[in-house]
């Protein structure tokens, strides 16, 4: 991972991608000492993503589990894992992944 300044990163930009694309290297940019962006790979945001996507599903399903299917229909504990995560799942995107 390589560091540099906000004034550095604007100066060198262009190298500081080509960096990125060709050695798959992470850019952290600070500000005053103070980190405040990072310039990573396309590659590397998929899998990010990719990571995200699967903490939310095993929240969902974990919120299922835990619920009393007697209590609680499947769209209810949908729609209140949503409110809790700021999500919009549904019962047919769900089933269709």
């Amino acid at each position: 991972m390589t560091k540099v300044e906000a004034t550095q990163a604007q100066e060198k930009f262009s190298e500081l991608l080509a960096l990125v694309e060709e050695g798959q290297e992470r850019i952290v940019i600070e500000s005053e000492g103070q980190v405040v962006a990072a310039v990573i790979s396309y590659a590397d945001l998929k899998r990010l993503e990719a990571l995200e996507d699967a903490i939310d599903v095993a929240d969902f399903r974990r919120a299922v589990t835990e619920s009393n299917a007697e209590s609680y229909s499947v769209e209810e504990v949908i729609a209140d894992y949503n409110k809790l995560h700021n999500t919009d799942f549904t019962v047919e995107n769900i089933l269709n992944d």
